[in-house]
């Protein structure tokens, strides 16, 4: 009994030992934001990113398209990135994700006129289609001075869902060219 005891205070010492770790210094938050998307489309791209270890960070992505005019396109994506620098969570990077993806479309009904040869439209049905994919990324991310963080980053991922659906594509994708902050 007393090997136990002792061995039970043995392990509660060694694991409540504070150990100095490069790691307990470090900064473990992101935030990106992609500005180029947001000028060009409009697209509100934004990443956020825990970091783990020096080498490994999970995160989510959202990219919801602003203009109302156009079919409505956001994405969140859920990833998980495994770091290949020499500094704390930058340099290089390969990245699995899901992405869930929901389009917005609206799907116009048409009905012949005979007597004006004419179509009109009869009534317009807004639809939402939901998809989950899996995908595969790569990258590279940058901590400079006074934590600034400038990412480059892309994946392509297959979705699934109803192929039946004429609004549904297969592919889609994650890009970033952002700016952000590590905090």
């Amino acid at each position: 009994m007393k090997k136990i005891l002792l061995g039970l205070f043995l392990t509660a010492g060694l694991c409540s030992a504070q150990t100095k770790d490069i790691s307990e210094n470090q900064r473990k938050n992101d935030i990106v934001a992609d500005p180029v998307l947001l000028v060009a489309i409009p697209l509100a791209n934004v990443s956020y990113e825990r970091l783990i270890s020096e080498n490994k960070g999970i995160g989510v992505n959202a990219m919801v398209h602003l203009d109302r005019k156009e079919d409505r396109f956001t994405q969140f994506s859920a990833y998980y990135r495994m770091y290949f620098g020499k500094k704390y969570a930058s340099g290089f990077f390969l990245e699995g994700f899901i992405p869930v993806t929901t389009n917005s479309y609206d799907d116009y009904h048409y009905q012949y006129d005979n007597i004006t040869g004419f179509y009109t439209s009869t009534h317009v049905t807004k639809n939402n289609l939901t998809t989950v994919g899996v995908g595969f990324g790569v990258g590279g991310k940058w901590v400079l001075r006074n934590n600034l963080v400038i990412e480059a980053s892309g994946g392509i991922a297959r979705r699934f869902g109803d192929r039946s659906n004429y609004h549904f594509e297969e592919v889609t994708g994650k890009i970033m060219g952002g700016v952000g902050y590590r905090f």
